[in-house]
């Protein structure tokens, strides 16, 4: 069994009844037959309550977008950062590993036109 840490500059939160956002840190990947099963545990802070979830990814993509907020931090203008939420988070399996992306949407200044960017979400594994 690995590990799977999601570092900066892409930060992973679990959503929590209270409203609350519960950092992932580190996720357990089981390699199975057909994909990974993917675990992680995690009790919030502010309401106490632990909140465990277990998904089979495959090739084919897999939403994580009910349960799972991502965020990536980006440099902007002079000396400041950007955080970013992603509209969407999936994972899927591409050439045996797993595969995190995310897409967001943002105002291009120059032009006002809403544009649909595509981000993968890097990762380190661990065993």
């Amino acid at each position: 069994m690995s590990h799977i840490k999601f570092e900066n500059p892409y930060q992973l939160y679990e959503k929590c009844a209270c409203t609350m956002q519960v950092p992932l840190k580190e996720i357990l990947a089981k390699k199975e037959k057909d994909g990974y099963l993917l675990s992680y545990s995690v009790t919030c802070p502010s309401c106490g309550k632990a909140i465990s979830q277990s998904l089979h990814i495959t090739e084919k993509p897999l939403d994580f977008s009910d349960h799972v907020n991502a965020f990536k931090i980006m440099p902007a203008l002079k000396d400041e950062l950007a955080v970013v939420k992603m509209d969407s988070i999936k994972g899927r399996i591409k050439d045996g590993e797993p595969y995190f992306y995310g897409t967001y949407k943002h105002l291009r200044f120059f032009d006002n036109v809403i544009q649909e960017d595509f981000h993968k979400i890097d990762y380190m594994k661990t065993w």
